[in-house]
């Protein structure tokens, strides 16, 4: 085999590579994004610190954007939650700088409640 040959045959194999740590890692990054997000929906439960959703949204902003079972994003759970409710203005402030439920939704708290009779 020609020494060219050879090396178009490792890059092949690399962008093979390549290609598989792109999967591996979008996957993982939907994995942590999903995980935020329902740790989020569930706040009323776990009452973690103001600071502590803070930073979680900072690292993972798509979080807010995640959808539960009833198609609700977590500032409209957090809404419906009386032990959740001092986390609402955090949600949003940071919702509303991504955009969450769309441009003018005040960061998903405008957003049609989906389960609304």
């Amino acid at each position: 085999m020609r020494q060219s040959s050879l090396s178009e045959k490792k890059l092949k194999d690399d962008e093979k590579f390549i290609d598989e740590i792109k999967t591996v890692l979008k996957n993982a990054k939907l994995g942590f994004t999903n995980a935020a997000g329902d740790a989020l929906h569930r706040l009323y439960e776990t009452q973690p610190t103001i600071k502590t959703v803070k930073e979680l949204i900072d690292s993972i902003p798509n979080a807010l954007s995640f959808k539960n079972e009833n198609n609700r994003l977590p500032i409209q759970s957090a809404v419906l939650h009386p032990d959740a409710v001092k986390y609402v203005p955090t949600l949003a402030k940071v919702g509303i700088k991504h955009e969450v439920g769309g441009r003018r939704m005040r960061g998903g708290l405008l957003v049609e409640d989906p389960k609304k009779p």
